[in-house]
């Protein structure tokens, strides 16, 4: 097996979660800093020769790849460009090669696919490529492992939302429903001080009428005295 091709894909890489916006976000702003090309665009390949001098644990330890571009030039790509991960690509590989970035997952991809093709290239092809494809497949085992561990944490704080959410949900109807048996306790109290102010105005007037016929009956009596002294 000579070469193996990887698409760019967003996976997880040492346990956490990384959403695929950010992780290109990250990998681009890392390429500008650096002045290095994004090469997370175009297909990439294992470059198996250059893979296997350097070795797959010795790639992975470094994190860096060596891979063949669509124009057949060879680089070699990374994801955290430091320093010294750079002066490690030099050692390893010619001093003139070229240096590209990519995503955090697409580099776990590519080297994922080094450890095989180094296994491939090996003299005992069952047993070496066994021994390689472990590492392979142990992280493989732990970016998925650190997946559901990071939907369960993120479930977890979801419940715990919905579950603050809820409560607060329920305070706000409970106040609601306060507030309505305040507004009808206020309706009935109106409605009897409308039904006191009516029985007043009705006692008044009816005061009124009587204070009227008690005030013609005395003018009369009057008008009767007054009749019977003039005889």
């Amino acid at each position: 097996m000579d070469d193996y091709y990887f698409e760019t894909e967003t996976t997880f890489d040492d346990g956490q979660r990384v959403e695929p916006g950010d992780e290109r976000d990250v990998a681009i702003a890392t390429a500008r800093s650096w002045e290095l090309p994004y090469l997370d665009d175009e297909p990439l390949l294992i470059d198996s020769e250059s893979a296997t001098r350097v070795g797959g644990e010795e790639l992975a330890r470094i994190g860096d790849a060596p891979v063949r571009c669509e124009d057949g030039s060879i680089r070699v790509v990374l994801a955290d460009a430091t320093p010294e991960r750079i002066a490690g690509i030099r050692e390893h590989f010619s001093g003139t090669v070229d240096i590209g970035v990519v995503k955090t997952s697409t580099l776990a991809s590519l080297l994922d696919g080094a450890s095989m093709a180094v296994a491939s290239n090996g003299t005992d092809s069952v047993a070496t490529g066994a021994a390689a494809a472990a590492p392979v497949w142990g992280r493989s085992l732990e970016r998925v492992l650190g997946l559901f561990d990071s939907e369960a944490t993120r479930l977890q704080e979801l419940r715990g939302k919905m579950q603050e959410l809820g409560g607060e949900m329920a305070a706000r109807e409970q106040r609601v429903q306060e507030l309505e048996t305040e507004l009808q306790r206020m309706r009935l109290e109106r409605l009897r001080d409308q039904e006191a102010v009516d029985r007043l105005k009705h006692e008044l007037a009816d005061r009124n009428s009587r204070l009227e016929r008690a005030l013609t009956k005395t003018q009369e009596l009057v008008a009767i005295i007054q009749g019977g002294h003039l005889r």
